[in-house]
């Protein structure tokens, strides 16, 4: 006799960058298993395969993980882990001045949606000379090296990765129509003032957050903390 088949439930939940509304259920117990030990695993790539692989098991409408903004992916994982795991969420954080860890619990409903902001992708390097830029994609971020974020060779990878078009008084030049060495001897020509403008665009890309206030159960200090990005809600 065949085991009965259980009817998951469906939801809604719009892409941000998109627009785009899509369906999709909650993750079963095999796909939990994948995300813990992701995370057990501490690697970085390890749990972006991981949300990956689950978003695309999940979402029944065909997206394109690639090419989705981070913030896109983080605000899918949310809505996924909400449905599956229940409407709040359970963190261990520790405290800014005794590193004591306290746990805490937080709705995810209360998690700040990614604000975007059109006007922010155009950056003027000179009166004339202006840059538009793309939000960092998924494949974005999993191409840089391990650990380059903070880096000037990740700023400048990323940079390049993620340059639209160029424009001057005499036209638009698209990036896809440039070679990557074209537009990295662009980025270099820049002083480092220009090069600063185009770093703030990324350090201020919008993403998931939650304003984490609490009393430290150890010292009593009071600690005021952002939670920011996929892995801060990724436990």
């Amino acid at each position: 006799m065949a085991l009965p088949q259980l009817n998951n439930a469906r939801y809604e939940v719009t892409i941000p960058s998109t627009g785009q509304t899509v369906t999709y259920r909650p993750y079963l117990v095999k796909e939990e298993k994948i995300l813990m030990m992701a995370m057990e695993s501490n690697d970085s790539k390890m749990i972006m395969k991981a949300t990956s692989d689950v978003i695309k098991a999940c979402v029944y409408e065909d997206i394109d993980i690639d090419k989705l903004a981070m913030f896109d992916i983080e605000t899918l994982f949310i809505a996924l882990r909400s449905k599956s795991v229940g409407e709040s969420i359970d963190l261990n954080i520790k405290c800014d001045e005794c590193d004591a860890k306290n746990d805490l619990q937080i709705s995810f409903d209360d998690i700040k949606k990614p604000e975007i902001d059109e006007d922010s992708k155009v950056i003027m390097v000179t009166d004339d000379v202006g840059i538009t830029l793309r939000y960092p994609s998924f494949k974005d971020i999993g191409s840089m090296k391990p650990g380059s974020e903070e880096s000037i060779e990740g700023a400048m990878h990323l940079v390049v990765q993620c340059i639209d078009n160029i424009f001057d008084d005499n036209g638009v030049y698209d990036a896809k129509n440039e070679t990557k060495k074209s537009l990295t001897d662009f980025v270099e020509s820049l002083n480092n003032e220009q090069f600063v403008r185009l770093s703030e665009f990324f350090q201020d890309t919008p993403s998931l957050s939650y304003d984490m206030t609490f009393e430290c159960v150890s010292c009593k200090h009071k600690n005021v903390q952002e939670l920011r990005g996929l892995q801060s809600f990724f436990t």
